[in-house]
């Protein structure tokens, strides 16, 4: 099974790839803040499965919360549906989604732009709010 890992440089996705390099079944494909978007289409074409860990979370300013957090999830979304095919997703999402501070509204909006997805191809996805 093929596997895109956004976010690749972080915690849980570097624990995550180490797990799933182990076992032979699985084709680990990795995106991260030096992965240009091309390539991130070209991973997208041959992935079953996205687990969707990329996200801002200390930005120097406001902006790169949209750009690092709704509008990544948007173009995956985007580029999920060019190929075609019904591909899951699993996302990281936060707590803080329920609040109103800049970071809880941004991933707020990465998860309705999944669902909407979900909804418009039928592909599963699964939003987990993480706690800091």
């Amino acid at each position: 099974m093929k596997v895109l890992i956004t976010g690749s440089r972080g915690f849980i996705a570097q624990n995550l790839i180490a797990y799933l390099t182990h076992d032979k079944r699985f084709e680990v494909a990795t995106f991260n803040r030096k992965t240009n978007e091309e390539d991130l289409l070209e991973f997208l074409k041959g992935t079953e499965i996205v687990v969707h860990l990329a996200g801002v979370n200390r930005p120097n300013n406001d902006d790169e919360l949209i750009t690092g957090n709704k509008d990544l999830t948007k173009n995956i979304c985007d580029f999920l549906e060019l190929t075609n095919r019904n591909i899951p997703v699993i996302f990281s999402s936060s707590t803080q989604a329920t609040l109103k501070n800049p970071y809880g509204k941004s991933k707020l909006e990465a998860e309705k732009i999944l669902q909407s997805y979900s909804e418009r191809t039928g592909s599963n996805v699964h939003i987990y709010r993480l706690h800091n």
